[in-house]
């Protein structure tokens, strides 16, 4: 059903049930009772891509990600999609992980008149001057807060990275490797070198092996620890995928999991659940972090000098291979 419908039963204009639906003081609250009525009735929605259109603005929402290689961001999208869509909103991906492909990724966002834009917060630099043309920006991730008066959410992954390193000197376990970081400022290193801070024990730089964190990454470096540094007795991995590289080299060496060396990732993707053994790992809640960036996209949307920051809780998830 439409407006005009609406307006047909009615015997109204149907500009009279656009006043309606937008509260206008202008219109009996007798009549605006009856509109909001029968639109309850019929299951109306609004035409939001006309409205959008109409602005200058598509109902395109921009997702940027370095790429979907890594399950949690492929996961990460599908949940987002799925919140979108009932809102009028269509997802359109970008994969840049160069600046170069970033800057064509603004270019083409701005060109398609996007409503809004969601990415990772390492695309800040690139695509904050998107909001100069009107685009509605929010940020997942990166390395630390931002400074602009953006909107983030950001899961506090450097107290999840400290207590998963906590849970494994718990167990024992004193030569504890680190692989996958990219740069020894990433939260999840900083919490795993506080955490053996803390203990005593301190960061022995032949246990850190900082490199892409894909699965070929985890089992090239998990071979090299092996060689190098036999007494490992357990690894903390950036992500899941390279843990799951990591359990693969550990198994090909005869090393038993978790009895000579514990495996832990990060992320809780679902192929993590059903490896053998079942990885232990951390889980950054994709409900909690999507209805926190659909919530401030939205936000965005109606006011565009609406920001906020938003921390979310990750929680620890302990399986057997851990």
């Amino acid at each position: 059903m439409t407006q005009k419908d609406i307006a047909l039963k009615l015997n109204v204009s149907q500009a009279t049930v656009s006043m309606a639906l937008k509260g206008s003081p202008r219109i009996s609250q007798a009549l605006r009772d009856s509109v909001r009525k029968l639109v309850d009735d019929c299951g109306y929605r609004p035409n939001l891509a006309g409205q959008l259109l109409r602005r200058g603005r598509s109902n395109i929402i921009g997702a940027v990600f370095p790429s979907l290689r890594h399950g949690f961001h492929a996961e990460l999208f599908q949940e987002l999609q799925r919140q979108l869509l009932p809102q009028g909103y269509l997802l359109y991906l970008c994969c840049a992980e160069s600046r170069e492909e970033l800057v064509s990724v603004a270019g083409y966002l701005k060109q398609l008149q996007v409503a809004g834009v969601v990415a990772i917060g390492s695309a800040a630099e690139v695509l904050l001057p998107l909001r100069e043309a009107g685009i509605a920006l929010v940020f997942y991730g990166g390395d630390a807060p931002l400074e602009a008066e953006v909107s983030q959410v950001l899961p506090d992954r450097r107290s999840a990275g400290m207590e998963m390193t906590r849970y494994l000197i718990g167990r024992g376990r004193r030569r504890i490797a680190f692989i996958g970081a990219s740069n020894p400022d990433e939260p999840r290193f900083c919490g795993y070198r506080a955490a053996l801070e803390e203990a005593g024990i301190g960061v022995d730089p032949a246990l850190v092996l900082f490199a892409a964190d894909a699965m070929g990454d985890g089992h090239r470096m998990m071979r090299q620890l092996l060689a190098e540094q036999p007494q490992v007795d357990a690894v903390f991995c950036h992500n899941d995928e390279t843990a799951i590289g990591a359990l693969r080299a550990a198994s090909e060496a005869g090393i038993r999991v978790p009895e000579q060396l514990a495996v832990a990732g990060f992320d809780n993707i679902e192929a993590g659940r059903y490896f053998t053994p079942a990885l232990t790992t951390v889980e950054q809640p994709r409900r909690e972090i999507t209805d926190a960036l659909v919530g401030e996209l939205l936000a965005a949307l109606a006011d565009p000098d609406h920001h906020r920051f938003v921390s979310i809780a990750c929680r620890q998830v302990v399986r057997e291979s851990a």
